[in-house]
């Protein structure tokens, strides 16, 4: 059987951006800085690289990470793509999610 492809926030409690609060506070608030976007249900063989070519066609990624087992390194099936902002981590939520990223 195929393995399953890979999707976007697979998850309805994951498809919003978590966001780090700014710690400078600007007009009398925090301002979030960066947002973070869960990315599930991974096929066994994608690669940060590979997340990276498609995200950052979105917008500016700041890091992104595979979650991986500790001494297999073998993918957990999901990972993390950090933007440097909101907006660009909202258009990549609206563009890209439930799309196919290896399958």
């Amino acid at each position: 059987p195929a393995p399953p492809r890979s999707k976007v926030a697979t998850h309805a409690t994951a498809l919003a951006p978590q966001f780090k609060q700014k710690e400078d506070m600007a007009a009398g608030g925090a301002v979030p800085q960066f947002a973070s976007l869960y990315v599930g249900d991974l096929h066994p063989d994608v690669t940060e690289a590979m997340l990276y070519e498609v995200f950052n066609a979105v917008g500016p990624v700041g890091s992104i990470r595979v979650c991986r087992d500790s001494v297999t390194r073998k993918s957990l099936g999901y990972g993390y793509v950090n933007f440097h902002s909101v907006s660009d981590a909202e258009r990549a939520l609206d563009t890209l999610n439930y799309s196919s990223i290896k399958g």
